[in-house]
Order: structure tokens, then sequence, then C-alpha cells
């Protein structure tokens, strides 16, 4: 049986939900794999909201002064991303190390690895916390090193403010 889910925002949601369970609970337990209901109540997770106003304060940084959004987004990796994974991440950190030791040794290759470590640094691993750390540590560097007013639409406000 496939997964159904019911976004519950009227009487009749609870109706058809109920329908659902009716129709297939004989079928269920033919099948010997009896229904099982999860009940809880929606949240936008990092990957929608926080996601969006990132990517929005990209576009806004990038019409004030003319950087491009990916350069920003690396460059915000770069500041922001790798002190984060360093810190909750020991596997990472001693990556960083490793790459540390490059760069004392005055190795070539360390520009390029770092450069590659941080492009594959994502976001998208943060937990909803990491990326409200990062948020607003993009935030505050926005506002005051480059002197940039965000703007945050009232939607979106709940996503970023620890």
């Amino acid at each position: 049986m496939q997964k159904a889910v019911f976004p519950i925002q009227s009487h009749a949601d609870i109706t058809k939900a109920i329908s659902f369970m009716h129709t297939n609970y004989t079928k269920a337990l033919e099948e010997k794999k009896p229904l099982r209901v999860v009940i809880d109540q929606k949240q936008d997770d990092r990957s929608t909201a926080q996601n969006r106003l990132y990517w929005m304060w990209l576009g806004q940084i990038e019409k004030k002064n003319g950087t491009h959004k990916d350069q920003l987004h690396f460059e915000f990796k770069k500041k922001f991303l790798v002190f984060i994974y360093r810190r909750d991440d020991q596997e990472f950190a001693e990556t960083c190390k490793a790459i540390a030791m490059l760069k004392q040794n005055e190795c070539e290759e360390y520009r390029v690895i770092a450069e590659q470590v941080i492009r594959l640094c994502s976001t998208t691993k943060l937990n909803v916390k990491q990326m409200t750390e990062y948020l607003n540590y993009v935030h505050d560097f926005t506002v005051t090193k480059l002197g940039i007013h965000l703007t945050v639409p009232d939607d979106l406000k709940w996503c970023w403010i620890e």
C-alpha cells in the first residue's frame, strides 16, 4: 500500500482520512500489514522556508553590490558554513586540520583542496538550528560589514531568528 498523507484543514478533510482508513483496513489485515496512523503538525523545514529566505537574501545582496549569488554563496560558505561544520562534525574538523597542515607547509595544492572542500560543503545538510545560526551570520555580516539592509517577508520571519 502506498503512503497517504491527508492535510487537515477542515472537517471534510478529517472525513476523507477516516474514509481512507475504513476502505483500506480490511485489505491491510488480509495482507497482515496493519495500517499505521501518524498525526503531527506540518512544519516547514530548512529546505523550503530557510533556503528560500537565504537565496532571496543573496539576490538582494547581488542587486546592491553586483556580486553574483553563486560567488556570495561560496564566500558565505567559506566564512560561516565551514565554521559550523568544523564545530559540529568531528570528521570534518580533522579534514580541516589536515588541510591546514598543507597551508603551513606552503603546499601548492592547499588552495585547490580548500576550495573544493568549501564547494562540497552544503547548507542542505544543516539541521534547522544550524541553518538558523548560518542565516544569522549572513544577516549580521551583510548589515554590519556590507551596509546592506536585508528584507524579510512576513511569511519567513519565523525561520531565521533564534
